[in-house]
């Protein structure tokens, strides 16, 4: 059964969207396609307000980059999941400074230090094979479904474990793991024990970091309080980032005016855009390109499901050239 078809909201100017899997796939650049129909938009007058747990260096070499420079004014990042917002001048350089950074204000060079160790030893006790960052297939073959098998990335504000063969055990894999992996909403997801075990190692070290699941197979190690939902708020009570923009506070009033695209808004299992929603009047429409379950949303929000040929970073393409047309149908 299909649900309500999607059409393009014409009155949005302020858009606010998660990046990996939703823009663009993970570790990789968007397609060219992709950042085509984001200039248009930015062109329009629309604001492009790109937030992730990924790192700043990240979204601008796979997604800013590609845009015109002259355009980059329009759009703002939110990374680490909102302990820093980031912006772009004239020229379409990354301003010298953020808009804020918890990082800097929260957290002393010891307890980053400090957080540094905990990660540390969280790999050793697991026995944890740490690779850099890299494309998913590629680490899937490097790896051989390795469940110990792991992506690790410092990104300054926040540190990222990606359990990508590890999230989703059969109980045979995770019988032969030494580590015990619990069945968690029917699934043997080694996330849990290591989670679980960090929260006790960060409390006993007194540290303000908050371990949780995030995206499909992710742990994100954040400084604690601090979400999606942070920076959007942040943001849309600062007059002075919204002119630096050019828009104002009365532009966005309506909930018409801002959008929501993400991939994950589930209450279960980690899905972390829907702080974006939390931030923003409950009207506000939240588009999902994963084929997720309604019933899991969050109660009383507009978070509707893509209901396209394509999901992810191509639905949303999808969705994106569907705009020049009345109303998009879903066969």
């Amino acid at each position: 059964m299909l649900l309500k078809n999607i059409e393009w909201n014409e009155k949005v100017k302020l858009i606010i969207s998660d990046v990996d899997e939703t823009i663009a796939d993970l570790y990789v650049e968007a397609k060219p396609a992709m950042t085509a129909e984001l200039e248009k938009l930015l062109s329009a007058g629309k604001v492009l307000f790109l937030i992730s747990g990924q790192s700043v260096k990240s979204i601008q070499w796979r997604i800013v980059e590609h845009i015109r420079k002259d355009l980059r004014k329009r759009i703002i990042v939110g990374h680490c999941s909102g302990a820093e917002v980031w912006g772009f001048d004239e020229e379409g350089e990354l301003r010298e400074d953020p808009f804020y950074s918890l990082y800097e204000t929260e957290l002393s060079e010891e307890q980053k230090k400090s957080w540094r160790e905990v990660i540390r030893e969280l790999v050793d006790e697991f026995k944890l094979k740490i690779l850099p960052t890299m494309p998913i297939v590629e680490f899937e073959k490097k790896t051989n479904g390795n469940p110990l098998s792991v992506m690790l990335e410092d990104r300054g504000p926040q540190i990222t474990l990606e359990v990508i063969n590890g999230y989703d055990l059969s109980l045979e894999q995770a019988e032969k793991l030494e580590i015990q992996v619990p069945q968690t909403h029917g699934h043997y997801d080694l996330r849990i024990p290591i989670l679980e075990r960090a929260e006790k190692l960060l409390e006993e070290n007194g540290l303000p970091i908050t371990p949780r699941l995030a995206g499909v197979f992710a742990i994100d190690f954040a400084i604690k309080g601090v979400s999606k939902t942070t920076a959007v708020k942040y943001v849309i009570e600062h007059d002075s980032i919204l002119s630096s923009l050019g828009i104002h506070k009365s532009d966005i009033e309506n909930p018409e005016r801002m959008e929501v695209w993400g991939d994950k808004f589930s209450v279960v299992r980690g899905g972390t855009d829907r702080h974006i929603s939390e931030a923003l009047p409950k009207e506000v429409r939240s588009i999902t390109f994963r084929e997720e379950k309604s019933e899991e949303f969050l109660e009383g929000y507009n978070t509707v499901v893509w209901n396209g040929k394509e999901h992810l970073h191509d639905g949303l393409l999808e969705f994106l050239k569907s705009r020049n047309t009345k109303e998009f149908v879903a066969e």
